[in-house]
């Protein structure tokens, strides 16, 4: 008789419950048979792998030696069954992706992984840039499927909504803002931080703004989110964001989200590819992967 996964999956359950009751129930099994095969597993070694204490059962000397090894042909198992699954599913070969800054960053790096590791046969590249450039990319055939903040206007291009998002006026905890009612004389004469000119986003953050009564007095251009939430966290000057590419920084306090009347804009995201209806099996899986996801994107890795 020769080691098995399921003996070595009994193995690494009973090693991580501590009991073999205990054990059975996460596997599913009855206790005989989960005793069963850690016999059988011990037989094969020679060795006995565990010690009772007054706690349930803890590893020994040869139990601590056997479990890399566990764990490692375990995860070996666990990759060749996604393999094999992602094949005969059809969910395989080269996927690039693009998105504007906000998506790619805070959406599409969450989404990511969770796909990859449910069909690792895929090989996925993100590439993060203005709506703009992503849609010429899309045109041109440099990306596969895309994601943006404006609904494309081109007929070449098909689009569908996939995700909204809400906007914030957000200080850093330290700023003085943070504990005084917002008015928009007060947030005018404010030091703003910008993403970078001739954006999109740039664009619509004026424009809501202007819409609210807030004319920016001064303000500091920077090309990246995160540069502009660093800079807001210090203290000094404001800046108008999407939740999602600071809910992190909310529920750690560094960032205050301001309250003004009248202000209540949301920003919506779409999902786009090329018109010609030449889509790639792997790209069809990814866009509803994203759709059934993107109510849960907080909650993935």
């Amino acid at each position: 008789m020769k080691v098995t996964l399921k003996q070595l999956l009994v193995f690494k359950t009973i090693y991580q419950e501590g009991q073999i009751s205990k054990a059975a129930k996460q596997l599913h099994m009855s206790v005989p048979a989960v005793s069963m095969a850690l016999k059988e597993l011990e037989s094969v070694l020679e060795s006995r792998l565990f010690q009772r204490t007054g706690s349930g059962l803890q590893l020994n000397g040869q139990g601590e030696l056997l479990l890399p090894y566990a764990n490692e042909m375990l995860t070996t198992g666990e990759k060749m069954e996604q393999v094999f699954s992602a094949s005969a599913s059809g969910v395989s070969g080269t996927l690039t992706i693009g998105a504007c800054k906000t998506a790619g960053n805070y959406a599409l790096s969450r989404l990511l992984p969770v796909f990859h590791k449910r069909f690792p046969s895929t090989q996925l590249r993100l590439v993060i840039k203005d709506s703009n450039s992503v849609e010429r990319m899309l045109v041109e055939r440099e990306v596969d499927l895309a994601f943006v903040d404006a609904k494309p206007s081109l007929p070449s291009i098909a689009s569908a909504f996939w995700l909204k998002d809400r906007i914030c006026i957000v200080c850093g905890a330290a700023n003085p803002l943070a504990h005084k009612v917002m008015t928009t004389e007060l947030l005018s004469q404010q030091v703003w931080y910008l993403d970078e000119s001739a954006t999109v986003s740039r664009v619509r953050a004026i424009q809501l703004l202007h819409s609210c009564g807030i004319v920016p007095s001064q303000n500091i251009t920077m090309t990246t989110l995160g540069a502009i939430k660093r800079a807001t966290a210090t203290g000094y000057g404001v800046s108008v964001l999407p939740y999602m590419a600071i809910d992190a920084e909310l529920a750690r306090g560094d960032l205050v989200e301001l309250s003004l009347d009248g202000w209540d804009f949301e920003r919506n995201y779409w999902m786009i590819c090329r018109a010609d209806g030449q889509v790639s099996p792997v790209s069809c899986n990814f866009k509803a992967f994203a759709v059934d996801n993107s109510d849960n994107l907080r909650q993935l890795c």
